[in-house]
């Protein structure tokens, strides 16, 4: 009987603290995606690559959770820190597809890859 008071707390614990659906890296599915690929860190922090350079991240961002299946990234442009842009990441749980919008425009489908380590500074 005791097991059980100690077993529930510890087992709602540890589902609050799954990973969001929308953190790992996410390359485009659609040639004509605004973005090539997402790396949305479980750390809150994620990086946004355009079409043309894999390697240096066009925005820098800070997200979190907006609901279950919602990332809201608040990123600032990385050639220009006066430039910011807040997208929402939307991921299909089932299909492993997100989609990324800015207000009500799509701007492309993701499928999800394993995250990569951040870039080194």
């Amino acid at each position: 009987m005791r097991t059980k008071y100690i077993l529930l707390p510890l087992i709602l614990i540890l589902n609050a603290c799954s990973p969001h659906p929308g953190a790992g890296g996410w390359h485009a599915v659609d040639k004509d995606a605004r973005f090539q690929r997402l790396e949305i860190r479980y750390a809150g922090n994620a990086d946004i690559y355009k079409q043309d350079d894999d390697k240096l991240a066009a925005w820098r961002c800070f997200w979190g959770a907006a609901d279950k299946v919602t990332a809201h990234l608040k990123c600032i442009d990385a050639s220009n820190a006066d430039n910011e842009q807040t997208y929402l990441f939307v991921v299909d749980k089932e299909t492993r597809e997100g989609v990324l919008r800015l207000g009500e425009q799509v701007l492309g489908r993701y499928d999800w890859q394993p995250p990569t380590a951040p870039p080194e500074d």
